[in-house]
């Protein structure tokens, strides 16, 4: 299934090649994780990754349960720094 993905900050460096504008499409097998998206996109498990899918923010151990279905909204935020 074809998964859409809006990204923010630095995170836009993992979405496939040809994504634009911090948006890409990315190829997973049905019954998909959240997880599964992120090992996809090879985007480090250090939990500088926040997932939302349908706008409601996944826990991180939320992270291996939740399916993504191919009409879903999936934004990955990475956290904001004060600087």
């Amino acid at each position: 299934m074809l998964i859409s993905v809006k990204t923010t900050g630095l995170l836009g460096k993992y979405l496939p090649a040809g994504s634009s504008r911090n948006r890409g499409d990315v190829e997973l097998p049905d019954h998909s994780t959240a997880r599964d998206l992120l090992t996809a996109l090879a985007i480090p498990d250090d939990g500088r990754c926040f997932v939302c899918i349908n706008d409601n923010m996944l826990q991180p151990e939320e992270l291996d349960a939740t399916a993504i279905n191919s009409d879903d909204k999936v934004v990955l935020m990475a956290p904001i720094r004060a600087g």
